[in-house]
């Protein structure tokens, strides 16, 4: 940016904030201060709205903006949800590449494949097909009853304790 104006602070957002978030807040900004609809005074803000965008928006370019500027390791927020650090060169590249776990967990966490970081119950609700092909392979055997109750919660492979005892209250 050629201005010393911090970017989260001409965007209004948090150092936190999603890129969605940030989105959001330049989208808004930029409406109030178009200099279609303000004119010439509105130049001097949309130029700064759009450096500012210019680095948020930007995942690599925004990691070494907070890097320079004393924030913390990006690597490390993004370990944060529970999977495999992406610097870490043992771990394929694919590892947790569904991102950040939506949250509202539920269940065992998986430390590898795309769903890194993400609960069995978070991924039952987002794709029921990686758990159905999950349940099959050597890597989710130690996970293969939670799959099932997850997938079957009412089959008699894998019965809900809840479920059971209200089936032997209405005998």
């Amino acid at each position: 940016m050629s201005s010393a104006r911090d970017p989260y602070e001409v965007l209004g957002v948090p150092r936190n904030a999603s890129t969605h978030q940030i989105r959001a807040a330049y989208v808004a900004r930029a409406r109030r201060a178009h200099p279609d609809l303000v004119g010439q005074r509105g130049l001097d803000i949309m130029r700064a709205l759009n450096e500012a965008w210019d680095v948020l928006k930007d995942d690599a370019r925004r990691a070494r903006f907070d890097l320079a500027n004393g924030g913390s390791d990006p690597a490390g927020a993004a370990g944060s949800g529970g999977g495999p650090r992406r610097d870490d060169p043992n771990v394929p590249f694919w590892t947790g590449a569904n991102g950040p776990p939506p949250g509202r967990p539920w269940g065992s966490v998986l430390n590898f494949g795309i769903f890194a970081g993400w609960s069995l119950g978070e991924i039952s609700r987002r794709d029921r097909g990686y758990l159905m092909w999950l349940r099959d392979r050597p890597e989710g055997a130690d996970y293969a009853a939670e799959i099932t109750r997850l997938l079957n919660p009412d089959s008699d492979e894998a019965p809900d304790q809840r479920g059971k005892d209200r089936r032997d209250r209405r005998r």
